[in-house]
């Protein structure tokens, strides 16, 4: 081979390898400075998807479809060119809400069926129901409260709350909430009583109890667009406040009764989505993943968030996803996950090192 060929060669080698990187986007930290520089892959898979959820049992994000099936997505992707996740799909489901949560203790699915009146119990092995539950009033909304292993159904009216105690299955009596139109749930990681948040545009409710006995503790008018309660400290959730750039952290007061506002930062634009991990939390706008610190034990300086980076994850997006809108956001141990409307794709960027 003459020396020319040979250079072409290595040209064309080289050229090859940079194509098949994953996309990279630089990400600018807090004051506008420059900052790490995160990894962003688009993968495809096999529908578009809503509300996706991370399951530590199976290594793999559960998510609704536009045709009321369950897709299993393996985020750690394919030989491929371009990337892609391994999907199964459910079949069809006669009745699908608005969520669905994965098992604190066991590999298994929870599907609200508000007209059925029941939640479906689906294996994340293979997306085959094994049960049903009944879960009190018109199950629509669900959260799960991990620390003492209930799962909490909000119902289609956003009226009530209905505890089922997980160790066996039965159902407790509903508490009633009132949350209003298009209220969410949150509901906590970790301590032994029934503690929760709604959350929505007529403000925000903390619930906490035991079994039978759950009280309201007061709440807060701030118009909720999204929320995630705090990993560590059971009393917090951060809030996205609705058609504001504002990310909130909301808290109990000293004296247990009633909420206030304990850290803030202005993003710039509407959040969409909230995720949290033991030590960051996860805001995404429409064009930019924002990472900031929870604090958990220390608390806020000057009640302000501190941002570790912002990581413009559009530009990794081509056609028609460029521009489509978000339709949620999970966390899984090492990447976040962002799922678009109506795209068959997932953009999965990894978390900040630092």
């Amino acid at each position: 081979m003459s020396l020319e060929h040979l250079a072409r060669a290595v040209r064309k080698a080289i050229v090859l390898a940079v194509v098949g990187m994953p996309v990279l986007a630089a990400c600018s930290g807090a004051g506008g400075g420059p900052g790490p520089t995160a990894s962003i892959v688009v993968l495809r898979i096999n529908a578009p998807v809503h509300k996706p959820t991370w399951s530590d049992h199976t290594g793999a994000l559960f998510a609704l479809t536009d045709d009321h099936r369950i897709a299993k997505i393996d985020p750690s992707g394919q030989p491929s060119a371009p990337p892609t996740a391994r999907t199964i799909l459910s079949a069809p489901f006669p009745d699908v809400a608005e969520n669905l949560v994965t098992g604190s203790t066991e590999a298994v699915v929870y599907l609200p069926q508000p007209k059925l009146g029941r939640i479906a119990i689906l294996s994340e092995e293979d997306l085959r129901q094994v049960g049903t539950v009944q879960a009190g009033p018109a199950p629509s909304f669900l959260a799960l409260d991990s620390g003492s292993d209930h799962l909490l159904a909000l119902s289609e009216d956003r009226s009530t709350v209905t505890p089922i105690d997980l160790h066996d299955n039965s159902v407790l009596p509903f508490q009633e909430v009132d949350a209003g139109p298009d209220a969410e749930l949150d509901g906590a990681k970790r301590g032994r009583l029934i503690d929760y948040h709604t959350a929505g545009p007529m403000g925000i409710t903390h619930h906490k109890g035991s079994p039978g006995s759950v009280e309201d503790k007061g709440g807060i008018g701030i118009s909720a667009e999204k929320t995630a309660g705090d990993l560590t400290k059971s009393s917090r959730v951060y809030v996205a406040e609705s058609d504001t750039g504002r990310l909130l952290a909301v808290d109990s007061k000293r004296s247990g009764d009633g909420l206030e506002v304990v850290a803030q930062a202005n993003l710039g634009e509407p959040v969409r989505y909230v995720g949290v991990d033991e030590t960051r939390i996860y805001a995404v706008t429409e064009h930019t993943l924002v990472v900031l610190k929870t604090n958990s034990f220390e608390g806020y300086h000057e009640q302000t968030f501190p941002v570790v980076t912002r990581i413009d994850f559009r530009s990794a997006l081509q056609g028609e996803a460029k521009n489509a809108p978000l339709s949620g956001l999970a966390t899984g141990p090492d990447r976040v996950y962002l799922t678009l409307k109506g795209q068959p794709c997932m953009v999965s960027v990894a978390k900040p090192s630092i």
